[in-house]
């Protein structure tokens, strides 16, 4: 019989071997607009979800890849968070380059055996649309769910449901 694998034991300790101090200031070697993403994640009942770990990746600035870092403790473009008590989260980060801007993100948490993925755009919801990630969900009204909202000239506010009513599109990536 073969041993058990992370996804199948993940509990209530995991988050303390993840958490990376730091990981929510995401570090870039180009400059560019400074912002702040910052939500909540909320389970199936609406209750926040206080144990949760998010990861995001994105492109720079200039729209490329971010490239360096090597032996860093904050590689380029990538950032993790906890979520607080009340499922709140929050990174500083550059605006990401590109046609599209957007953020790729990787949820952890009790009681997922998987890790869910998906994606927020810093976008308007009719340019996000043109996007051919998007193109699979086309006329969905579940797209709003990957779209943040902006909440001050540099902030922008996005919450994850991860089941029900308003539930957030997850990827198979």
């Amino acid at each position: 019989m073969a041993g058990r694998t992370p996804s199948q034991t993940i509990g209530p300790y995991y988050r303390f071997g993840l958490r990376w101090t730091d990981g929510a200031r995401i570090a870039f070697n180009e400059k560019g607009r400074a912002i702040v993403l910052a939500g909540r994640i909320f389970d199936g009942a609406g209750q926040p979800v206080d144990d949760a770990i998010i990861e995001t990746w994105q492109l720079g600035p200039s729209g490329t890849p971010p490239t360096g870092a090597a032996g860093s403790s904050n590689p380029f473009g990538f950032g993790r968070a906890d979520t607080e008590k009340n499922g709140a989260f929050r990174f500083e980060t550059l605006m990401p380059g590109g046609p599209i801007p957007c953020i790729d993100v990787t949820i952890f948490s009790r009681g997922l055996l998987k890790a869910l993925r998906t994606r927020v755009y810093l976008a308007p919801e009719s340019l996000a649309r043109t996007d051919p990630l998007i193109a699979s969900i086309a006329g969905s009204e579940r797209v709003k769910t990957l779209v943040a909202t902006p909440a001050g000239p540099d902030e922008y506010r996005w919450d994850v449901r991860l089941q029900g009513e308003g539930e957030t599109v997850f990827f198979e990536f």
